[in-house]
């Protein structure tokens, strides 16, 4: 499948200009997701009805494309509809790169999960060391998918930090490199890497399969240990000059007296995200204050994921420290309403399962802050995409270069 689409001559021949044809058709079809006629793809091609037959034969003979149906019609025949194989394999090797996990998936074409690991014992340090143990993991993941390396078409790579989308460099995390990160695991794995932020890997899926597919200007919060924002606007991700764009966490709307690890002071990632949460928690149990919380005689190896579970199972001070979160959160957020007029906030990453606890103060701090207008045209929807979201939005990344899918 991989030499398929990689199919390159310099040369242009009559059997070089057949099998582009065939990778159109084939990405045609992936794209509509609804299948296709003959008519159709001729038309798309431009090519005359003999040859296009002739090529939807030779690819369903090859293996490709099986008729799916009939298509209505007022009158005359009804023509067939192709669609891909169901065991047709185009898959992307994807990987997800955050401060405390690693997770790797084989993503098909149709961004369906075939294979997943997540490895949380696992600390993400700049160092040569770590790097190795990335490589290492995404090596084994391959070695236990049962996927056959000739059909993954590419790996698609979301890592936390500074990223340089169209370079390939990752500037925060194994930037001590000559070469760029996705460079070095392209000569590693015999592969094309595709190289973003985790965030806006996260929003790429929420575009394609998630809440924000029928939206054209849309907000998209990752708030899991820090706070990252994917923006959509005209109905593409804004990935800035250089790749930085949607930095939420280090616009000035946060508490003063608190140096971030960027350096400065009143960054809203000190105010909002699990490392925010945790930090809250500890202090008020020095207080004094009680909680559900079983929580370990090092406290500082607590989890924030344990401090949101306490918050659903009802435990007050979880709960109150979610709410005092989430208005701070709304009205940041009410600040980039009016600026962007956005559809559509959608939360995402591990906060978005406390979706009854948020919504109120997230709406109180909203109101606080945004024009009623463009705000009353604004809704707040939380992310169904789960663990996966980041994992099918790298996977995303190598499709959309293939063009099998709309981006």
């Amino acid at each position: 499948m991989k030499s398929f689409f990689k199919h390159e001559t310099t040369e242009v021949t009559n059997e070089s200009r057949l099998v582009q044809q065939k990778v159109r058709i084939i990405q045609t079809i992936s794209q509509s997701g609804q299948g296709v006629t003959v008519p159709e793809i001729c038309k798309e091609l431009k090519i005359s009805t003999p040859t296009g037959i002739k090529l939807i034969n030779e690819l369903q003979e090859d293996g490709f494309l099986s008729v799916a149906g009939k298509k209505k019609t007022l009158n005359g025949r009804k023509p067939s509809i192709y669609k891909l194989k169901n065991d047709v394999g185009f898959y992307a090797l994807s990987v997800e790169i955050l401060l405390k996990r690693i997770t790797v998936g084989i993503i098909d074409s149709r961004l369906n999960t075939t294979y997943y690991r997540q490895n949380t014992d696992f600390i993400l340090e700049n160092t040569p060391q770590c790097l190795q143990k990335v490589e290492s993991f995404i090596q084994e993941c391959v070695n236990n998918s049962g996927i056959q390396p000739e059909n993954i078409l590419g790996m698609g790579m979301g890592i936390t930090g500074r990223v340089k989308n169209e370079t390939g460099e990752s500037l925060t995390f194994f930037n001590f490199m000559d070469q760029p990160l996705g460079e070095y695991f392209s000569q590693k794995f015999d592969l094309p890497v595709f190289l973003n932020n985790d965030t806006r890997c996260f929003g790429q899926a929420e575009k394609i399969i998630g809440k924000a597919a029928k939206a054209n200007h849309a907000i998209v919060i990752n708030l899991s240990r820090g706070l990252g924002t994917s923006l959509i606007i005209d109905n593409k991700i804004v990935n800035g000059g250089m790749g930085f764009a949607g930095e939420l966490g280090h616009m000035q709307f946060g508490n003063k007296e608190k140096v971030c690890l960027c350096g400065k002071r009143g960054c809203l990632g000190n105010d909002v995200g699990g490392f925010a949460l945790e930090e809250n928690f500890m202090e008020k149990i020095k207080q004094g204050q009680k909680t559900i919380v079983d929580f370990p005689e090092d406290i500082s190896s607590l989890r924030y994921d344990e401090i949101l579970t306490a918050a659903l199972n009802g435990d007050e001070l979880c709960i109150k420290l979610l709410q005092d979160m989430g208005y701070k959160l709304g009205h940041a957020l009410g600040n980039i309403v009016n600026l962007l007029n956005p559809e559509l906030i959608i939360i995402g990453g591990k906060f978005a399962r406390l979706q009854k606890l948020l919504l109120d103060p997230v709406n109180t701090g909203l109101t606080s802050s945004a024009l009623s207008n463009p705000l009353n045209h604004c809704k707040i929807e939380f992310s169904e995409l789960g663990d996966l979201g980041g994992l099918k939005g790298a996977a995303a990344l190598v499709f959309s270069n293939y063009k099998l899918i709309k981006d």
